[in-house]
């Protein structure tokens, strides 16, 4: 079926097996493309985190700094999301009062709150791997997901073209905005993700209210 031809999404239900947790860090400065070291000083204490394709840790976002040494300041606004099944909860305590590592730079994780998934209709991810470095080949990347795996029909934005390092190279992807999403298929794309990298950052959809 043609992607201009799929039918009009049927109300269901879906249920989530993955849970977002939001940690509170302790720390001033952190590498500016630290996706790679933060996950491997999270899967220190967490190592099951590779277990589950849809567990994922979110980029930390701070502010640039005026050094010129590729730093980024962060505060006490700066949160870690964790994206993990709901059955690890628990199990996610073991990071609370760690020292996270991440080249030089020193992080301590505080105590954490559970967010569960809402069914917004326009979704955004900060990064997105389809494994294809142009935006052509990017786009149909995600109309071949959006059709074949999730079968489903929906507007979508891609941002500028973004790079960060992983552990075999450079990895390339794109910002991505899904918009008119059904309650369910929401859910499930929150559930899943898109794409590759899912412990490096990539591929995480959250709730977006600008549009």
């Amino acid at each position: 079926m043609s992607w201009d031809q799929w039918p009009e999404q049927k109300p269901e239900e879906y249920t989530p097996h993955m849970i977002d947790l939001q940690f509170d860090l302790m720390g001033t400065t952190i590498p500016a493309d630290s996706a790679m070291l933060l996950c491997a000083s999270v899967m220190r204490t967490l190592p099951w985190l590779s277990e589950d394709k849809g567990a994922g840790i979110q980029l930390l976002k701070g502010a640039e700094t005026n050094s010129g040494d590729k730093t980024v300041n962060i505060n006490r606004r700066t949160k870690l999301f964790l994206r993990v099944p709901k059955t690890r909860v628990d199990d996610t305590q073991a990071l609370i009062g760690q020292e996270l590592e991440l080249g030089g730079h020193s992080i301590r994780v505080g105590n954490f709150k559970t967010r569960p998934f809402t069914p917004f209709s326009n979704i955004y991810a900060h990064f997105v791997d389809t494994g294809s470095a142009t935006e052509e080949q990017f786009v149909q990347d995600v109309m071949r997901e959006l059709d074949g795996h999730f079968q489903l029909r929906c507007g979508f934005i891609c941002g500028k073209q973004q790079t960060l390092q992983g552990p075999e190279g450079i990895v390339h992807g794109y910002s991505l905005m899904l918009h008119d999403l059904p309650p369910h298929k929401s859910l499930r794309l929150q559930d899943e993700g898109m794409g590759h990298n899912r412990l490096l950052g990539c591929g995480i959809f959250i709730p977006h209210k600008s549009i």
